[in-house]
């Protein structure tokens, strides 16, 4: 996931940098500016991925197996479908089909 937001599909602002450093006659700034944001982002990546590493192992440390652990899964699903249906439900009054 890491590798798709940070560089294997074309960053959108680095191509609006570029595109508007070469308009400006100035691409030598635009590659500077782009570069820039790159080790940016690559550190800002490898920071997430540090800590999603390091959390790993902290989590190790809590146990497992209580009751309140195995029903979060559930739990969140069903967050997430509710929220769903608010969203849908809200949408379809405003669209004045409900």
């Amino acid at each position: 996931m890491l590798g798709v937001s940070g560089g294997l599909l074309p960053c959108p602002s680095a191509l609006v940098v570029m595109l508007s450093a070469v308009a400006l006659g100035r691409v030598g700034f635009g590659l500077l500016l782009v570069a820039a944001f790159s080790l940016g982002l690559a550190a800002v990546l490898s920071g997430i991925g540090m800590a999603f590493v390091y959390a790993g192992k902290l989590f190790e440390r809590f146990p497992t197996q209580t009751r309140l652990l195995r029903w979060f899964p559930a739990a969140s699903a069903l967050f997430i479908t509710m929220v769903g249906v608010g969203i849908a439900t809200r949408a379809l009054i405003e669209m004045g089909i409900i």
